[in-house]
C-alpha cells in the first residue's frame, strides 16, 4: 500500500484528545510539515493542549529515507521537553508504526497511524516516563 503520511511533502493538521499521566483528557489540536531533502525526510510539528492557557510541545524528526527494498527506517528527533529520541518507522499494510525510546532510556513510546485514505490517518500513540505513563493520545490526521 502506498502512504501518503511522511512519503510525501505536505503540511498536515491533527485533533483529538491528549490523555496524562492519571488519564485526564482534554482537547488536542497540531500542525506538522514534512519535507523531503537529499539526504533525509524532516517532519517539523507541534502539538498543543486546549486549556486556558495553551502548552505547545514541538518536535523536529530528521528522517532516513525508506527506499523501494524496505519496509522499515530509522529516525531521530531532538525532543525539548525529553532529550534525543531514537526510534522506528515499520510499514504494515495500511498502518505506519512508530516506537521509540530517548537516548538516556528513560523515556520510551509508540505510536500508529492507520491510513484511512490519502488525506486522512488516524492516530494512536502513548509515552511512558520509566514504568509510569506519561501521556497517551488518539487525534485524526488530515493533509491540509
Amino acid at each position: 500500500m502506498k502512504h501518503s503520511y511522511i512519503f510525501e511533502e505536505g503540511n498536515w493538521k491533527a485533533e483529538g484528545l491528549y490523555f496524562d499521566h492519571e488519564n485526564n483528557g482534554v482537547g488536542v489540536y497540531g500542525e506538522t510539515t514534512i519535507k523531503h531533502l537529499k539526504d533525509e525526510w524532516v517532519l517539523d510539528g507541534f502539538m498543543e493542549l486546549k486549556i486556558e492557557k495553551p502548552v505547545r510541545f514541538f518536535n523536529i524528526y530528521s528522517i532516513k529515507p525508506i527506499s523501494d527494498k524496505k519496509d522499515y527506517t530509522e529516525w531521530t528527533s531532538e525532543n525539548p521537553a525529553l532529550g534525543k529520541l531514537i526510534g522506528k518507522f515499520m510499514i504494515i499494510g495500511d498502518t505506519i508504526l512508530s516506537s521509540y525510546i530517548s537516548e538516556n532510556g528513560i523515556y520510551s513510546g509508540t505510536e500508529c497511524l492507520y491510513k484511512i485514505d490519502e488525506s486522512k490517518y488516524l492516530n494512536r500513540g502513548f509515552a511512558f516516563n520509566g514504568e509510569n505513563k506519561l501521556s497517551s493520545w488518539e487525534v485524526t490526521l488530515e493533509r491540509l
